[in-house]
């Protein structure tokens, strides 16, 4: 084996083994190449998936940022309307005759006017003796739909002992206006 070797490099000229060792070499450095191109391509597949995942991160949060915005842009509007600077005691009043229990409300007492963050914040506690379940439906559903952006701080009911069908309640409501100026 080693005698054939010698005998093929001595009878081979110089010329020719060049041109030999140049095309072994261009075929060792073609598939090097292609195999470091070849691993740049698949981490670049990989890096696309990547982003294409945070793309969809993105345009998820995106649609949660809009959908956020539209709640905060429609309380905004709701603290900014002219009801909001009436009396809380005339808004809810108001719903008490809407509803039909406004000789059920028993008491309607003014809690402590707050100054937060540019909004002002009127609070009412409302106690409501011997109303159904539908009417305290129709009442809180009132509240929460008004102009005015009201809020319910804080609340509590319990059935009576002598109609269990009746409830007493006692709610604390807050009407919200923007402060200007």
């Amino acid at each position: 084996m080693k005698m054939i070797f010698k005998r093929f490099v001595t009878e081979i000229d110089r010329r020719r083994l060049f041109i030999l060792l140049g095309g072994f070499s261009f075929v060792i450095v073609f598939f090097l190449s292609g195999n470091i191109v070849l691993k740049k391509y698949r981490g670049l597949e990989k890096s696309i998936l990547a982003k294409k995942k945070e793309m969809l991160n993105f345009v998820q949060l995106k649609e949660e940022y809009l959908r956020e915005k539209d709640k905060f842009d429609y309380a905004e509007r709701r603290a900014l309307s002219p009801r909001g600077m009436e009396s809380p005691i005339t808004i809810l009043e108001g719903i008490g005759i809407m509803t039909g229990i406004k000789e059920k409300i028993i008491m309607l007492k003014l809690l402590e006017e707050k100054v937060e963050k540019g909004y002002l914040e009127r609070g009412v506690n409302v106690k409501i003796d011997g109303i159904d379940l539908n009417q305290l439906i129709n009442f809180l559903y009132k509240i929460e739909n008004n102009k005015a952006l009201l809020l319910i701080k804080g609340f509590s009911m319990k059935s009576r002992f002598d109609n269990p069908n009746l409830l007493d309640v006692d709610i604390s409501v807050a009407v919200v206006s923007k402060v200007t100026g």
